[in-house]
């Protein structure tokens, strides 16, 4: 733990759909393995992060409103860092958007750079204007990064990222990317690891799960039930969100036959 890091506090506030939800436990994770303590009290944090959604109009209208309200913070503790993250800093032009508008905030990133977090905390602390790190394509799946789950017995697990279904109302494929999953065994490894700290219930996230694995070749959605069905300790076993057009007859009788999958 840093020197300059201990005792500091920080602050996650979330919009948007459950993969948010999940990534705000992954930088909680990345936070407290720093040294830094989680707090409800955000006119006091050390570390503000907002983390965005641009899926619909009111959220982004929130988030500037919020932001709006944080200038009094800044200016009565300059010291306290202030930092803008998510789905809405991966559209064209929003990053420069925050930073013209808001030009109090010390760190933009958007959805691919996650397990940076640590480094650009740091680049932000040493920078005299707005640090930008907004990747326009989205990287290799970065395994091992720790997790604050909000639950002592439920839990978020991602198993693949992005869609590549390009639906003419949704943003998504834009601001998480083309599909990428998770290796089986990296999945099967984590929820394992849950089941020994008495997690009882997962729940499978992806922009589209019944699409799993066809970018790896050999495993299925439909297999990847199956490994988890057989792991000890785990009772419940849910998913979201899926596309219709995947849905296959294996992975139909895969929820028939597991019983730890729920209806």
């Amino acid at each position: 733990m840093s020197e300059k890091i201990k005792n500091k506090t920080y602050y996650i506030e979330t919009w948007g759909c459950q993969m948010n939800e999940e990534d705000s436990e992954t930088m909680a994770g990345i936070l407290e393995n720093m040294g830094y303590i989680k707090t409800d009290d955000k006119l006091n944090s050390d570390l503000i992060i907002l983390n965005t959604c641009c899926v619909r109009e009111n959220p982004e209208n929130k988030v500037f409103g919020n932001l709006g309200a944080l200038k009094s913070i800044k200016k009565k503790r300059p010291e306290v860092l202030i930092a803008v993250c998510g789905c809405m800093m991966q559209e064209k032009g929003m990053a420069e958007t925050i930073k013209t508008k808001f030009p109090f905030v010390d760190l933009i990133f958007g959805t691919y750079n996650l397990h940076r977090l640590p480094e650009l905390i740091e680049n932000a602390s040493n920078s005299k204007k707005t640090f930008i790190e907004v990747w326009e394509k989205e990287g290799e799946i970065v395994e091992g990064i720790p997790v604050h789950h909000k639950s002592d017995i439920k839990a978020f697990v991602t198993i693949m990222h992005g869609c590549n279904n390009f639906c003419s109302y949704c943003i998504v494929p834009y601001t998480r990317g083309r599909e990428r999953s998770r290796k089986p065994e990296e999945i099967v490894k984590e929820i394992t690891g849950l089941a020994k700290q008495g997690y009882k219930e997962v729940t499978l996230l992806g922009q589209n799960v019944n699409s799993y694995g066809k970018d790896l070749g050999n495993t299925s959605f439909a297999d990847l039930i199956r490994m988890i069905n057989d792991i000890d300790g785990i009772e419940r076993i849910r998913f979201m969100t899926s596309h219709p057009k995947d849905l296959t007859d294996d992975l139909i009788m895969a929820i028939k036959e597991c019983p730890k999958a729920c209806e």
